[in-house]
């Protein structure tokens, strides 16, 4: 019977694991780098998925999913503009803000598996909690929402 016990519990530790490390490098993916929309010699010229744009992205990111602690999309009642919500971790908050100092009024890029999904331009300093706002009269669009939000869970 504890041979059964503990066969059981090494089986479910590993599908655990397993588990885990499936999170983390689905995580991995996503990444966001400083971007222009002109070239920056050392930059890769990459084109924005769904769209007939191209911007220069740097090859450094500046952060990834590891410094997003929670995201969630948000749309009040009273105005119907959809937002997403996005809370960093402490140190992914000090990269956040330094990336909207160094590129305020220019471009950032949220590249998944090498493509650039979305390059926003930066308006403002990214706080430890930041509102993506998108650029339609209701903020982002239904479907900018759920392709963010399936990038971010």
């Amino acid at each position: 019977m504890r041979l059964k016990c503990r066969s059981l519990l090494n089986w479910m530790t590993c599908m655990i694991l397993l588990l885990f490390a499936g999170v983390l490098q689905a995580q991995s993916r996503l990444s966001i780098h400083a971007a222009s929309a002109t070239p920056v010699e050392g930059w890769e010229r990459m084109q924005v998925e769904h769209s007939s744009r191209f911007v220069w992205v740097s090859p450094t990111a500046a952060l990834t999913a590891t410094d997003i602690e929670k995201a969630e999309p948000v749309v009040p009642p009273d105005d119907g503009y959809r937002v997403i919500v996005i809370t960093f971790t402490d140190e992914g908050a000090m990269k956040a803000r330094d990336l909207s100092i160094a590129q305020r009024d220019k471009l950032i890029a949220l590249v998944v598996d090498n493509k650039v999904v979305w390059a926003p331009t930066i308006k403002s300093e990214i706080a430890k909690e930041s509102v993506l706002t998108g650029s339609t009269p209701m903020g982002l669009s239904q479907e900018e929402v759920e392709r963010i939000m399936s990038i971010l869970r």
